[in-house]
């Protein structure tokens, strides 16, 4: 595993560019593997549909 690839990746999936999978596969890690490294950097592992975003957007702005 390359610690530059992981760190991107781990950048790209906390910034909404890429979904779990797409982070795995961008460091060339198993998603098991890539969420416990989310996990020891604190960052939520759970995804949001985008139907699911554009929703809670809305009751943002309310």
């Amino acid at each position: 595993m390359h610690t530059h690839a992981l760190e991107t990746a781990l950048t790209l999936y906390e910034s909404d560019t890429y979904t779990l999978s797409m982070a795995a596969q961008q460091a060339g890690v198993e998603e098991s593997r890539l969420v416990d490294c989310l996990a020891r950097r604190g960052i939520d592992t759970t995804e949001t549909a985008p139907e699911d975003a554009e929703t809670a957007g809305r009751a943002i702005a309310d």
